[in-house]
Order: C-alpha cells, then sequence, then structure tokens
C-alpha cells in the first residue's frame, strides 16, 4: 500500500517538476514542429539555386534577396574592411582573387531562419502586443549576424585551406587527394562548406535563435507575467 501510495504522489508530483521546463520543451516542440513543416513543402531542385514550395518554382522571388545579401557582404569586405582584391559579379557571386567562387543563393540569405523565429514567437507564451516589435527586431539582428556570419567565413577561406584538411576531409567526405587542379578545387569547395554548411550554420541556428528566444523568455515574458494582475491577486494582502 505504501509503494502504491507513493506512486500515486509521484504521478501527481510530475507536472509539478516538469513545470519550470515548460517554456524550453514548448520553444523544441516549435523548432521541431517548423521544421517539419519546412521539409514536408520546401525543396530544392536539381539545382541547388531552385526555391520550391509546394511544387511551385518561387526562385525569382528570391533573386533579390540572394543580390542584397551579397552585396552587402561586399560592402563590408571590400569597401568597410578595404580588401580590394574581393569581387562580386553577376550580382551574387563573391570571391577573393585565386580563391574560390561562391554563389550566394536563398540557402545563405537566412529567410528560413528568420521565419522559423518568427513562428516560434507567434506560437510561444507572452504578450502580444511586444511580439509585434520583437519579431521584426529579431529579424533585423538575423539579417546582420547573417550577413557577419559569411563575411567570416569569406574571411576564412580568402587563404587555401591548411595541409592538415587534406586527410581531415577525405575521412570527412570521402574524397580522395590525388594532387590535381579539379581536386584542389574540390577540397577547396569543402574547406568553405567546412564553415558554411556545417560549423556556423548550426552556431546560427542553435545559437543566435535560442539566444533571442531566452531574452524573449527571460527578459520580456516572465517579468510581464509577474506584473500582471491574474498572478497577483492570489498574493498575500498586507496587513495595515
Amino acid at each position: 500500500m505504501n509503494t502504491i501510495g507513493q506512486n500515486k504522489r509521484n504521478k501527481l508530483l510530475l507536472p509539478d517538476r516538469i513545470k519550470p521546463f515548460k517554456g524550453i520543451i514548448w520553444f523544441l516542440c516549435l523548432f521541431v514542429i517548423f521544421e517539419f513543416i519546412w521539409k514536408l513543402i520546401v525543396h530544392q531542385g536539381g539545382d541547388e539555386r531552385i526555391f520550391l514550395v509546394c511544387g511551385k518554382d518561387l526562385t525569382a522571388y528570391t533573386a533579390g534577396l540572394c543580390q542584397w545579401t551579397a552585396s552587402s557582404v561586399y560592402w563590408v569586405i571590400h569597401d568597410l574592411m578595404g580588401y580590394h582584391n574581393f569581387h562580386i559579379t553577376n550580382g551574387s557571386t563573391l570571391h577573393f582573387e585565386g580563391s574560390v567562387y561562391i554563389n550566394i543563393i536563398w540557402t545563405c540569405t537566412g529567410i528560413k531562419q528568420v521565419l522559423m523565429f518568427s513562428f516560434i514567437i507567434a506560437c510561444y507564451f507572452g504578450p502580444t502586443k511586444k511580439k509585434y516589435w520583437y519579431i521584426p527586431l529579431s529579424a533585423l539582428i538575423l539579417i546582420i549576424i547573417n550577413i557577419l556570419r559569411l563575411v567570416l567565413i569569406f574571411i576564412i577561406i580568402k587563404e587555401p585551406f591548411p595541409e592538415w584538411f587534406i586527410p581531415f576531409n577525405e575521412w570527412y567526405n570521402g574524397c580522395l587527394w590525388d594532387n590535381t587542379p579539379s581536386t584542389y578545387w574540390q577540397f577547396y569547395s569543402d574547406w568553405f562548406n567546412l564553415f558554411h554548411r556545417d560549423i556556423f550554420k548550426w552556431i546560427y541556428y542553435d545559437g543566435i535563435i535560442f539566444i533571442l528566444w531566452l531574452i524573449w523568455e527571460e527578459k520580456i515574458r516572465k517579468p510581464e507575467r509577474k506584473l500582471s494582475p491574474a498572478n497577483n491577486e492570489n498574493q498575500p494582502q498586507q496587513q495595515h
């Protein structure tokens, strides 16, 4: 009987144990829900530049954003930082002299991350009125950080890949180094993708989006909730 009673007591206490983690659980659920919806309706064509939504080609609608992103990266590196050996061609192709050419396509613009975070905050707990300014502000922050992310990647790859990358890339991507020009440029592209696709992408995804959510949770939602009359009505009254 004692064991049964203890089990019942544990079941009753379980929600209280989960309650402190309700916010992070709901955040992760929204993250997964968005990823599922995105993978369900958004695809790339045979060419990675193709932007397909529910089977419709919307690539033309992203061209302006791709060119703006490329121009912004070019302005920071060429004009602001003074690297005059950095060039832009065809409106959206960037490269240092002697380096690999990188085409800025829709996946490089941060559009997915902006939509993801907007979805998360729109569906998350908190004051609706403050969402009207926090979502656009966060979108602007995400766009700026994405530009800085690309700038940092281009600065890293402006010099050829180091020798240690050759055995690493043979293991990581299954490529075989045969000291030919074609292999050299393949490894150079992989050197770029190591940072663009693998390292900074996840820092951008998991790090920045999580920090923006944490600011909303700790600095906006919780203080607002404490000030809410609904949360103060059960507070003990002071006797005078």
